[in-house]
């Protein structure tokens, strides 16, 4: 397949400063694209010189004649479509201000502050939007090139199979400068010496090698380029098959380490499990807590807001922490279970002793499990005992119940209701065993609590074994960005921590969403020259996703957007009770109670349904006030709030004792996973602003 290049560098300007390095720039590239990148180059201007085709130094270049040569190049007529095209550009870079800010690539007949200010930047990413050629690679080394990346109107987002690389010399404010030190500026003296094939071990250089090795060049310079890329690496120069090295003589600690750069260590929206242990950072004073607490009983709970890491805690935390005994003395000699309820209670408990090695034989284990579990509560006693017998070495059998409110959530199917109350049953039951060596952890969503106070053996039995997920500190926030890169050896941009740390507001579902964050920067990461060290995750790739605040923005209308009717309704309910629309002050998020979304129109099922949604998504936290024990026999009071109904003028005055029965349920509360939902959310602006003007 062919490949095309379209280079320009223009020195010569009517109503501009002559350049000196611009024409000298784009033959440095257009001759190392033809030697060793196997493209078809289209200079521009173009002269012969000794019969051979050349930059022209003194020759001008319309804005018409770029404008054709871009339109051939990325929209080629006929079936014939190259494989790549590359752009490169080296002149001069205007912004023009008309009421809104646009960038240009000066031609020389170029008049700043007219209509005719050259190339326009969103023309230009417009037409790449269209293009049908499924490899791009668009160099800009001018002034203020950095417009052409800042364009999120026109940001171009490759569909399947398309590649693309955009390289701009300098941020949209900034100028870009020719080399004091050679006779090509900086941008390009940069890329010349990183496209040579010959001085990379496997004889190639790729789009994400030469992000790389540029980053790496300029890292000290005053100048800084800006880049973005997505789909598969494009292979932009390369050796000549005779002269390539033998695969052995590259290292193969090398080839591993670099192997080891393709695993991200940020597991986004998925929880840590056990294999992820290594990677799992920044709770280590929690999981020391809930240790001490396993060694003075046999039940313990780990409660935590909805998004707050109890899942990846249990399994990332504690499970590896007790298989090696170094917390304490012989839980490497325990057996422990992992189970979630789910909609089939029984099936999956009795999963936890299904451990045949073939399919048959776990299946009949399985089903002979159930059955048990099904006669009654001294099912499960029976169990844990043959497991331990089965196990001679094994001092204890710990059940691990993750998501147990599922468990304490009633449901229209009365079987599904029954059995979720006798596994509740036959847990008490074992736990009570006087000789059964069984425990019991709860992984357990605070909203939940005041369902578990109505099962008031097991709420007996936890009230004074419960560990809280607290905030991360800072310095625990800093450990989950900054210590699995250090495992992989992947350098992190100390500007970007300390705008990640900034952008925390310490809300409890604020781990999921660094997660995801770290996830994103991850996968936008600038990877370095192929056995020159690890990627890198930079404050510019930040700055292009749009922060934190952007990447949640984003995510809510994507979720609003595939919500059927009556659930969009409802989701805007709840956006719009859970602003503080102030006046004279920015607007801000509060905290709600479930019972204030609940009237005629909005029944709870509905409600129900759609913050579940919202919730599982990361958008919204649900919480509930922490529930202490009476002191003696006078129930403590726990929490005082005020709420308006939604069609009524009066105010009601919520007090609930913190006692194991209760005659009233614990309200749960629900806020915004983060403030940048009210403050950025243009879905959320416009919602606030025509509740607003119906006033």
């Amino acid at each position: 397949m062919a490949r095309d290049a379209l280079i320009v560098g223009i020195n010569q300007y009517q109503n501009l400063p002559r350049l000196n390095a611009a024409a000298q720039d784009a033959e440095g590239v257009a001759n190392i694209l033809e030697t060793d990148g196997d493209f078809r180059v289209r200079r521009l201007p173009e002269i012969i010189d000794k019969q051979r085709p050349k930059i022209g130094q003194q020759t001008p270049v319309s804005t018409q004649q770029l404008e054709n040569s871009l339109v051939r190049l990325l929209l080629p007529k006929g079936d014939h479509v190259p494989e790549a095209v590359f752009f490169y550009f080296s002149g001069h870079g205007l912004q023009r201000e008309v009421g809104l800010r646009e960038g240009y690539l000066a031609t020389s007949d170029t008049q700043p502050n007219t209509s005719n200010s050259g190339i326009s930047l969103s023309w230009l990413r417009r037409l790449i939007k269209h293009s049908p050629v499924r490899q791009i690679i668009i160099i800009l080394d001018c002034c203020h090139s950095g417009e052409f990346l800042s364009l999120k109107d026109e940001a171009w987002q490759g569909s399947d199979g398309q590649s693309y690389l955009f390289i701009a010399a300098s941020r949209e404010y900034e100028e870009a400068y020719e080399s004091l030190s050679s006779d090509y500026s900086v941008l390009t003296q940069a890329i010349l010496s990183s496209l040579r094939p010959q001085q990379t071990d496997n004889g190639r250089v790729t789009s994400t090698d030469l992000v790389a090795a540029i980053t790496n060049q300029l890292s000290h310079e005053i100048q800084q380029p800006l880049f973005e890329q997505g789909g598969s690496e494009i292979v932009i120069t390369r050796q000549a098959a005779s002269s390539l090295p033998k695969l052995e003589n590259i290292s193969l600690i090398s080839r591993l380490k670099q192997y080891s750069f393709n695993f991200c260590p940020y597991l986004g929206p998925q929880p840590f499990e056990e294999k992820h242990a290594d990677y799992y950072f920044g709770r280590e004073n929690l999981a020391q807590e809930f240790l001490q607490k396993l060694e003075q009983t046999n039940i313990c709970a780990l409660i935590g807001a909805s998004g707050s890491g109890k899942t990846s805690l249990l399994r990332a935390g504690i499970m590896p922490r007790l298989a090696a005994g170094n917390d304490i003395l012989g839980s490497e000699n325990w057996l422990v279970r992992y189970v979630i309820p789910g909609m089939q209670p029984f099936k999956n408990l009795a999963a936890a002793f299904a451990l045949g090695q073939q399919e048959t034989e776990i299946a009949q284990q399985l089903l002979q499990a159930e059955r048990l579990l099904r006669h009654g509560p001294e099912g499960l006693v029976n169990l844990v005992t043959a497991a331990l017998i089965q196990h001679p070495n094994a001092d204890k059998l710990w059940i691990i119940i993750d998501q147990f409110e599922e468990l304490l959530t009633p449901t229209p199917d009365p079987q599904l209701n029954q059995e979720r109350t006798d596994i509740i049953q036959a847990l008490v039951t074992a736990l009570n065993h006087p000789a059964l060596n069984l425990g019991i952890i709860v992984g357990l969503r605070s909203n939940a609590l005041s369902s578990l106070i109505t099962h008031s053996e097991l709420f007996s039995l936890i009230k004074n074994n419960r560990v809280v997920i607290t905030p991360m500190r800072y310095q625990d926030i800093r450990d989950v960005i900054e210590k699995p890169a250090e495992k992989l050896g992947l350098t992190i941009d100390p500007y970007l921590i300390h705008n990640l740390t900034l952008d925390l507001t310490g809300a409890p579902g604020e781990l999921a969403l660094l997660q995801n964050t770290l996830h994103e920067l991850w996968q936008h990461r600038s990877p370095a020259a192929y056995g020159k060290g690890g990627p890198y995750l930079s404050l510019d790739s930040y700055m292009k996703l749009g922060r934190i605040s952007t990447l949640l923005t984003d995510r809510a209308t994507d979720l609003y957007e595939s919500l059927p009717e009556e659930e969009q309704n409802a989701a805007q309910r709840i956006f719009l009770a859970l602003c503080d629309v102030g006046e004279g002050r920015l607007d801000q998020c509060r905290q709600i109670h479930k019972c204030e979304l609940i009237n005629q129109r909005f029944p709870q099922h509905l409600i129900d349904r759609t913050l579940q949604k919202l919730v599982a998504a990361g958008l919204l936290v649900i919480d509930q006030p922490n529930l202490t024990p009476q002191v003696g026999n006078q129930p403590m009071v726990g929490t005082v709030w005020e709420t308006q109904g939604q069609t009524t003028t009066d105010i009601q005055h919520w007090l609930v004792p913190h006692s194991p029965t209760p005659t009233k349920k614990v309200e749960e509360t629900i806020t915004l996973a983060h403030k940048s939902l009210v403050s950025d959310w243009s879905l959320l602006r416009q919602w606030l602003e025509t509740s607003q003007t119906t006033l």
